[in-house]
């Protein structure tokens, strides 16, 4: 069903913060995507779903901007870590030094390094807030490049772990990559949407709360209401009322969790 963006579709675009921006692909209009930048919604028209876009602006060597999709393989190794290395089961020799050691092999290379001497201190970072805004103002290059900058004025990069280099190269990746990923607005997208921007009008009920509610009220998608007379003529097929009860999410919640 959901296979390629079609024009005049909405389409959820999933930010590197997490959140979800609803915009309708008309062909040839400008979308908006904040200090991300802006691109043509022409680019979306006939892409799949489900995939990770960057953009690529003048500040990349464009011309003019462009959609490039991100591999999977990239956004695996952005997440672990370029120097990843799966971890070992740990022997008892590793077991008897406890947290609070570095991890040393036979050799006396450390295998893995533990963050009891980690400082987190704002002034272990060269670069200022204003500093980095000037450099995306000026357009430094892409956020690969600012991230590089970053990291590279970073005075105790070498002391962190492997677990938190990767989780600080990973906060700075949602903070300045210009990536988004396609979503078809399907209901379940459209309900984490809701409840992320005015979540008082659906009683800030979830996604399966709400479908349990829906299989109680007996409520298909596309069917017919229309009132028709029987063959006798005075019966009626459809029509009927409306029964609607009020129920607190917490009441609800506790009967969905009741065995039938």
């Amino acid at each position: 069903m959901h296979s390629y963006i079609r024009p005049n579709t909405h389409v959820a675009l999933r930010l590197p913060s997490g959140l979800l921006k609803v915009i309708e692909i008309t062909p040839n209009t400008t979308i908006n995507l904040g200090k991300f930048g802006t691109f043509n919604s022409s680019l979306l028209l006939g892409r799949p779903y489900y995939y990770t876009y960057e953009l690529l602006d003048k500040d990349d060597g464009k011309s003019k901007t462009e959609l490039r999709i991100v591999p999977a393989a990239e956004l695996h190794a952005e997440a672990l870590g370029d120097d990843y290395v799966p971890t070992t089961e740990p022997t008892e020799d590793t077991a008897e030094r406890g947290p609070g050691f570095d991890i040393v092999g036979e050799d006396g290379q450390v295998l893995m390094r533990n963050n009891r001497l980690t400082v987190d201190d704002a002034s272990r970072q060269a670069l200022s807030m204003a500093e980095i805004e000037e450099l995306k103002k000026a357009g430094a290059g892409s956020g690969k490049e600012i991230i590089a900058k970053i990291m590279a004025s970073h005075n105790a990069l070498d002391e962190k772990t492997t677990f938190s280099l990767a989780k600080y190269t990973l906060r700075k990746s949602k903070k300045y990559m210009k990536r988004f990923t396609a979503l078809p607005l399907d209901i379940g997208i459209l309900i984490e949407y809701v409840l992320e921007k005015e979540s008082h009008k659906i009683m800030e009920l979830r996604e399966d709360l709400l479908g349990l509610i829906c299989s109680w009220a007996n409520i298909h998608s596309g069917e017919s209401s229309r009132v028709l007379k029987a063959e006798d003529g005075v019966s009626q097929i459809g029509g009927g009322r409306w029964l609607m009860r009020r129920m607190t999410t917490r009441r609800a919640t506790k009967m969905a969790r009741q065995p039938r």
